[in-house]
């Protein structure tokens, strides 16, 4: 499904979308910290293995959901003022 841009949702629609992606990077944000710290743990523990490199390959997710929700904070800035 393709998405609209953020130039053609109203203001509704774009608090929406705000509130979705602030609890869904607040939610990866924890899970992502504690699997550092599970991932640090086993690492200590047991030696370099592929729950070494977890955290690393969901980084550029959460990286990516930041960056969206910026963009989406700066277009509701943009009309509210």
């Amino acid at each position: 499904m393709k998405q609209k841009p953020l130039a053609e949702l109203g203001l509704a629609e774009l608090q929406t979308k705000e509130k979705a992606l602030k609890t869904a990077v607040t939610v990866m944000g924890v899970f992502l910290a504690i699997m550092i710290l599970i991932c640090a743990y086993l690492t200590f523990l047991q030696g370099f293995s592929v729950f070494t490199v977890l955290p690393v390959a969901f980084l550029p997710l959460f990286m990516v959901n930041i960056a969206n929700l910026k963009k989406i904070k700066a277009e509701i800035a943009s009309r509210v003022m």
